[in-house]
This record gives C-alpha cells, structure tokens and sequence, in this order.
C-alpha cells in the first residue's frame, strides 16, 4: 500500500511539473528562406517585397545581409536572448566578416530589437541603434502601422551600411537614459548582489548565535558567491563574464557591508528600506507610463551606490559633528584650512581642463576628489584625544554585560530557397525598446 501511494505521488508531481516544463521551453525559431521572415502576416505584399528587395540590394552592393523577422512573441527568454539564438541559428552576415543586422519585431510582446554582428558595430553603434528604434519605428508602431515602422528602420540601417550620417532628431531631450532591457547576465548579478548582502547579515548575527568564525572566512565565502556568480556568467553570458565579474568582485563585498549594518543599525535599515520603496515606485511609474522596467540588478546597483555615497556623506558630518563638539576654536581653524585647501584643489582641476583637455580634467576631478574627501575626514575626525589602555577595556566590558543583560534577537511552414546565412557571428550589440 505504501508503494502504491509513493508511486501515485510520484505521477502527481511529475503531471504537475509539465505545465512549467512546457512553460520553460525556448520558443522556436523559424526556418530562414527570405530575407524577410513574417511569421504573423502583419506585413503586406507591397512591404515585404520592399524590404526583400532593399536587403537584397544591399547584399548584392556591400556584402552585408539585413534580415527582418517578425513573431509574436520572443517567449519567458526576453527579446535579447531570442535574437541571440535567432543569429547564432541563422548565422547572419560574411563568416569571419560578420556583417549581419538583424530587424527583429515581437508584435505580441510590444518590443522591437536590432542586433548587430561583431563587423558592424563600428557602422551601427548601439547608441545609433537605439535612436533609430526610439526615433524611427517605435513611433509608427504606435500608429498601428509595423510595416512602415520595418521599412523606415531597415532605411536607415542601410543608410549607416552605407556610410551615411543619421537624420538629426530635432527636440531630442538631453538626459541619460538608463538601460531599459533586461540584459541576460541581470539576473546573476542581482541574485550575487542578494547572496552578498545575506551573508552580511548572517555574518553580524553569528557571533550572538555562539558560532564561532575565522578572520578569512567571510573574504572566502564572498569569493565563493563571485566564483559561483562568475561561472553562471561563463555559461549564460560568455560575452560579459570578465567584466560581470569584476563588477561583482566590487560590489559583493558592498551588499555584504550592507547586510551588516542592516542588521547593526536602525538608521541604515530606514535609509536602505527607503531606497528600495524610491526604485519599486520608480518602477510603477515606469509600467505607468508604458515603459520598460529597469532590471533588478541595475535597481540594486543603484541602491548600493546609493547607499555607498550617503555613508561616505554621513561620515563627513559626523567627523564635522565630532570636532566641533572638541572645541570651537579648533573647528574654526581646521575648516579655513580645509576650505583653502578644497580653493586651490578647484583651481587646479579648472586649469587642468583648460591646458589638457576634458578627459584630463576628469581625472583630475576624480582622482583629487577622493583624496580631498580622505583628508577632510582625517582632519576632522582623527584629532580625538585616543581612549586609553583602561578606558577601551571598561567600554568593552560594558558593552558586553549589556548585550548578555538584553534580550534575544529575533529571527510556421516554409519553402527552401537561395537565403541563407553566411557563417556571421553577433555578440549580442544592439539596442531593444517598447512601445
């Protein structure tokens, strides 16, 4: 009996398990046969011939093959990773030349990506890419019109194949725009980001729990999470693993401070939690308005450079609060002083930029900027008279007989022709967008 029932449980699992399997699976990829794949039949005779005969042109003339390809959707994987495996698949552009572009439109998804081969980077930079979607064909999507939409962006491309300058975009607003696509390698930083920041705060609860660590555990186990988040990396995004995981080498131990002082202080808990409600109503506001979410990762990068800049902030007002509660007169001197010293650290960076240039001054302002921070806070904050041998020992005692004397912490079908891809390579360039 108790076989029957482990083996009817077993089949229960399994029924259930293939909805998500089926869910997991990748969705397919159609058979290149046509510069101008349509898989929905929102293209009429009239366009698709116009851009078969455009990137047919332009083959014949340059070398290059544009391919246009349209589906409903690009499935759980996202847009990026679909027009990856579309590329690699189809192998778009000149082997070893790889000057393939591929026009990639999700109708059911609302988004639109162009991908670019490793050779033509230099003519379609991922900037240019992104202002022909945002400029180009976002708007006559939006009108209801994807035909149009393909056959402006394909124009353009051409254009830059070409040689030719992008059209300027008058009233183009002047910002920085943050990533809006969901790169592969987000997730892996984000859950990196996650590991480290909960070590933090098992690290801070440990020693009230009676474990007993070594100096070098928490620098092998941070490793470890960078290792582990590194070989994801290799395996999902091989293109970006060294520079993921010398971003995550910097960061980890950063989300571990911070799980630290989570749990340490009440002040870093409001600040931290506040970041977070500031990046979720960022991200409401986005889906408000019809945008794309920014990725979690960069929603947790942002908090911890944050989070990093107002510690940095802190520890400047409280070096101020410190030595002007030693004595006034002291405060005074030490402030005219540093205040020269930060005149004469502005003037140098100016004439910097005057006799080098931009760049020069840059670093310039950088590099002095981190040094003048270091000596405002050695100036301020290390003028104390130091405790002595006794005093430190007293304050160790009482801290301890206070922590034993409080409470426990709480816990579709189609024909064969001549079109084909040509050994091409993409690693992964381009831009996306909704719309």
């Amino acid at each position: 009996m108790h076989a029957r029932m482990t083996q009817l449980w077993q089949w229960v699992v399994v029924l259930c398990l293939l909805p998500a399997l089926a869910l997991a699976a990748p969705t397919p990829i159609p058979d290149l046969h046509d510069p101008v794949v349509d898989t929905v039949q929102v293209l009429s005779a009239d366009q698709a011939q116009q851009l078969r005969t455009q990137a047919l042109d332009l083959q014949a003339r340059r070398g290059a093959q544009l391919q246009v390809l349209v589906v409903d959707s690009a499935g759980d994987e996202g847009i990026e990773a679909y027009s990856q495996r579309v590329f690699d698949q189809w192998q778009i552009g000149r082997k070893d030349v790889d000057d393939g572009v591929l026009l990639l439109l999700a109708m059911g998804d609302r988004r639109v990506r162009i991908q670019t081969g490793y050779g033509m980077e230099g003519a379609i930079p991922d900037a240019y890419a992104q202002r022909i979607i945002d400029h180009a064909i976002i708007p006559r999507l939006r009108e209801g019109d994807p035909g149009q939409a393909l056959i402006d962006g394909s124009a353009l491309l051409v254009g830059l194949i070409d040689g030719e300058a992008l059209p300027s975009v008058e009233n183009e607003p002047g910002v920085v725009r943050l990533p809006q696509d969901w790169r592969r390698g987000d997730s892996i930083v984000a859950v990196a980001l996650l590991a480290g920041f909960l070590l933090g705060t098992w690290a801070r609860r440990a020693p009230q729990r009676g474990v007993v660590t070594r100096w070098w555990h928490r620098p092998v186990q941070m490793l470890a999470v960078v290792a582990v988040a590194a070989l994801a990396c290799a395996v999902i995004t091989p293109g970006a693993t060294a520079a993921l995981a010398i971003a995550m080498l910097m960061l980890v131990p950063i989300a571990t401070l911070l799980g630290w002082l989570w749990v340490d202080g009440r002040t870093a808990r409001r600040v931290l939690s506040f970041l977070l409600a500031a990046a979720v109503l960022a991200s409401a506001v986005s889906v408000y308005q019809g945008k794309p979410v920014p990725s979690l990762a960069l929603h947790l990068l942002l908090v911890i450079v944050v989070a990093v800049v107002l510690g940095l902030i802190s520890l400047w007002v409280a070096a101020l609060r410190n030595s002007w509660r030693t004595g006034r007169v002291g405060f005074f001197v030490r402030l005219v002083v540093l205040c020269g010293l930060s005149g004469v650290y502005a003037w140098l960076v100016n004439r910097t930029h005057a006799q080098h240039g931009e760049d020069a001054g840059m670093v310039m302002l950088i590099a002095g900027g981190f040094f003048l921070y270091i000596a405002w806070a050695l100036v301020m904050g290390l003028h104390q008279r130091p405790q002595t041998r006794r005093a430190r020992k007293g304050e160790r005692r009482r801290r301890r007989d206070d922590h034993d004397s409080g409470s426990g912490s709480s816990s579709s079908s189609s024909s064969s022709s001549s079109w084909s891809g040509g050994g091409g390579r993409s690693g992964g360039g381009g831009a996306s967008g909704s719309w």
